[in-house]
């Protein structure tokens, strides 16, 4: 059994609408489409996601004849482009317009799609599948697969990437949002809820910020968890880690097992999936690529650059963030503040953010794979910085998880408008700036309370409060 579920940016599919939507005629359009297969660590189902690469535009000559029902298109645009695919087992995905009908494939393209996809079954050596579409007046979309006995089969998930994220499952709408979100429906709708649960949500490192992420998020309605951490609890940790104990640090738990265990008891997840390993581990892979969206909560070079490159490479949001606090000798600070920075195809990279540093990869990297040569060379001041831990505050890397987390609330619903999205957001926590700030207000020359000050310090007294 196998899961088909399919990824394009919002850039692509705008390009899309624009090509297929052109006129009350049908339309068509090609797709070059990357793959991604891996076993989906909830379900133990494999899933076959499809990223699309290139939209294909057609030329107006390559249409036998568009009518607003029908469509008839020469396959030599498509022999091409199972030519261009074949060279890197590229995914070809098929696409047209039904403007005048309803969001369906109809016999009429259960018919032209088995014919295409026989020419490029018989033109590709391979197993893989290949896709088709069909677009409404409105711009939405359907989407299946086609397996090499050319057998269709619905896409479960379509996942549209850009400064919104948004999703598309069969029963979408259909189902009221349960009584334990009834306060959060109110604020946006039984959708985002019912959306938050189809997500299949990363948290790569389980310290200070990724436990907050974890519990915001599992109250936000988020149903399906993959915890990432190699590490375990220890007492520096009791104060900023969500949800750990004195016994935990005593016990030496892993911290993946501190958070699931309380995720578990929350009552509102379905379930966790923990893996403790380092990110860039192999053991890591393909719960990540069966991820919709991944938090980057980890400190360390090594791990964000790893999830850096899963971003572009397989379409995946990550929303990193990370706390700085960095005091200097005058008693004051060179540095205290927080990041969230959404990495994505379209958006400057991490590297290029100079968030990622090269060195502090390698020294990473020694360090895990040779520790004794690594602490040869930090004793020879060949490393710079040293094995110090980082000062951190549990209300800060708390504030900066819920801005995270706010973050992907804003690009499910956008209520910050349409100009709301923002790829990096700083938090200046010893700043105080005039957005944070509120008028003091105007008192009431006779209030007794503030105005004439009569109880200022009056303490005890009857009846208690001044309140009869």
């Amino acid at each position: 059994m196998l899961r088909y579920t399919f990824s394009i940016l919002d850039e692509h599919y705008q390009q899309l609408r624009r090509s297929l939507l052109r006129d009350e005629n049908e339309y068509g359009a090609l797709l070059l489409c990357g793959r991604s297969r891996q076993i989906d660590p909830w379900t133990g189902v494999v899933e076959e996601r499809v990223l699309v690469r290139e939209v294909i535009d057609l030329p107006a000559e390559a249409f036998l004849e568009r009518t607003p029902t029908s469509l008839i298109w020469s396959t030599d645009t498509l022999f091409k482009l199972a030519k261009r695919a074949m060279t890197r087992d590229y995914a070809i995905c098929i696409a047209h317009s039904h403007p005048a009908e309803a969001l369906f494939f109809s016999e009429r393209d259960d018919t032209a799609d088995k014919e295409s996809f026989e020419i490029v079954f018989g033109r590709m050596d391979t197993e893989r599948p290949h896709f088709a579409m069909v677009m409404d007046r409105t711009g939405e979309f359907l989407v299946r697969a086609y397996d090499s006995s050319v057998k269709p089969h619905s896409a479960e998930l379509i996942r549209i990437i850009g400064d919104r994220f948004q999703i598309r499952y069969p029963g979408r709408d259909m189902i009221a949002a349960p009584i334990e979100f009834d306060r959060q429906s109110r604020t946006f709708g039984a959708r985002t809820t019912e959306d938050l649960a189809h997500l299949r949500v990363a948290i790569v490192g389980c310290g200070g910020t990724g436990s907050a992420v974890a519990s915001l998020l599992a109250r936000c309605g988020v149903s399906q968890f993959l915890l990432i951490d190699s590490d375990r609890v220890d007492i520096t940790n009791l104060n900023r880690l969500h949800f750990s104990t004195r016994s935990d640090a005593i016990a030496r738990r892993f911290k993946v097992d501190v958070v699931g265990d309380a995720i578990a008891q929350i009552g509102l997840a379905r379930s966790v999936v923990r893996v403790k390993q380092h990110v860039d581990s192999l053991e890591c892979r393909d719960a990540l690529r069966a991820c919709d969206v991944i938090f980057g909560c980890t400190d360390d070079h090594l791990g964000r650059n790893f999830l850096n490159r899963m971003a572009y490479f397989y379409m995946i949001p990550v929303i990193d963030m990370g706390v700085l606090i960095d005091p200097n000798e005058e008693g004051g600070y060179d540095s205290f503040d927080g990041r969230v920075t959404v990495v994505q195809p379209g958006y400057p990279c991490q590297v290029c953010r100079q968030l990622i540093s090269p060195q502090k990869m390698l020294e990473e990297g020694m360090r895990r794979s040779d520790h004794a040569r690594y602490e040869q060379y930090r004793r020879a001041g060949y490393v710079a910085g040293g094995n110090d831990p980082s000062p951190a505050v549990v209300t800060f890397t708390t504030e900066i998880a819920a801005v995270a987390v706010n973050e992907l609330l804003h690009r499910l619903t956008g209520f910050r408008g349409s100009q709301g999205h923002c790829a990096e957001r700083v938090r200046r926590f010893d700043w105080i700036k005039d957005a944070d700030m509120v008028p003091s207000g105007r008192r009431n020359p006779d209030c007794p309370l503030c105005a004439l000050r009569k109880f200022d310090g009056r303490g005890d007294m009857s009846p208690f409060l001044n309140q009869s």
